[in-house]
């Protein structure tokens, strides 16, 4: 899963998979992803549309929806060039002063939801686990710190 800037804020509540409120986001550290050049392809898409096999149709008297929101014109989704988190990670913890924060991959994130971050693991999952994830990191900015 991907995601950018505006899904995982500074702010945002972090819970681990067996709902254990694990402090709140204190930095995002992006990490972009290197861009491959992107070769169009077709897409595929039926060439009757799903509205003329429902109960009303309304393509018909004028709704504009059922062609613009089509598989072939993607479902009227464009890029919207917000800045993408890539292979970055989270700081979350309990105080505003970097004591006791941890750090996640963004790989460990399960969902994002309003003012929620779920990670896939448990509490005891990220204790058991060591590693960045599972201990106190030093102060962001000290001389110690990645």
């Amino acid at each position: 899963m991907s995601f950018d800037v505006r899904d995982i804020r500074v702010g945002m509540d972090v819970y681990s998979a067996d709902n254990v409120y694990l402090g709140t986001v204190r930095r995002v550290v992006t990490r972009p992803v290197v861009q491959r050049e992107r070769v169009p392809r077709e897409f595929q898409a039926s060439l009757l549309p799903g509205e003329l096999l429902g109960p009303m149709p309304t393509a018909t008297i004028g709704n504009p929806g059922p062609s613009t929101q089509s598989a072939r014109r993607r479902f009227a989704s464009l890029p919207d060039g917000a800045e993408g988190i890539g292979h970055g990670r989270i700081i979350f913890g309990r105080l505003p002063l970097p004591l006791g924060w941890r750090e996640v991959t963004l790989d460990d994130v399960l969902a994002v939801s309003l003012e929620r971050v779920v990670l896939r693991r448990t509490a005891t999952e990220l204790v058991e686990a060591g590693g960045s994830a599972g201990r106190s990191q030093p102060p962001v900015g000290s001389p110690t710190a990645r």
